[in-house]
């Protein structure tokens, strides 16, 4: 029971959709069926006996440190939750408290966002392509902190033209082979992604606005 509720708020609050495949929510929910599904069972196989006189004390013992176990895991995943997506130029970067803590960033910044968690926002660029993309190399060269890190470009998802801040996403299906477009579902929004995990392409449906699939970096080379 206590296995399903957190597989539950894992798949469902703290990684959801196809995050929990994609940015680190399996690898968390490997630490949670350890401890819970198999540490526990193991030492109360081997400490029990019937009769024994300190079992119940054993299985206290046991009880407690799985316990224990188990919050720990749980605050790692917890730790390791993505509670942002940003999207920078032509990449989306999937973003934990701690990424923002190690560039003096306030996590709780993303309150002022609609929504819920993880925050779907973007970098303001100029619209002046040239100008964008002069702004993109200067975060990489120059500024102090990366695109994705200047929280005073965030802005929230506009309620239209959405599709309009994916602005490399024609140039992206321009390089893609007949194949690979073949693989694409209907209004997908294609960008860059990163995370802690791994890096490739997503999909984004410009109606649902969610992330619909993931594709490996070799994909526009198919």
């Amino acid at each position: 029971m206590i296995f399903v509720a957190l597989l539950a708020i894992i798949l469902l609050v703290w990684f959801p959709g196809i995050l929990f495949q994609i940015d680190g929510g399996w690898s968390g929910l490997q630490i949670v069926i350890g401890v819970d599904l198999v540490l526990g069972p193991l030492l109360t196989l081997i400490v029990f006996k019937a009769g024994k006189p300190s079992l119940k004390f054993d299985l206290t013992c046991i009880g407690l440190f799985q316990a224990l176990c188990l919050a720990g895991g749980v605050a790692v995943v917890y730790s390791e939750r993505p509670i942002a997506l940003i999207l920078a130029y032509d990449t989306i970067y999937s973003l934990a408290a701690d990424e923002f803590r190690d560039f003096d960033q306030d996590p709780a910044l993303l309150e002022q966002f609609p929504g819920s968690y993880p925050k779907f926002v973007y970098t303001e660029l100029p619209t002046d392509q040239v100008a964008a993309e002069i702004a993109a190399i200067r975060s990489q060269l120059i500024d102090s902190a990366p695109l994705f890190m200047q929280t005073e470009r965030y802005r929230a998802m506009p309620e239209s033209d959405f599709a309009t801040q994916f602005r490399h996403n024609h140039s992206l299906l321009d390089s893609l082979s007949d194949e690979a477009i073949g693989q694409l579902r209907e209004g997908c929004l294609l960008a860059r992604f990163t995370s802690a995990s791994t890096s490739g392409y997503v999909c984004v449906d410009r109606d649902t606005r969610e992330i619909t699939d993931f594709f490996d970096e070799e994909f526009l080379d198919d």
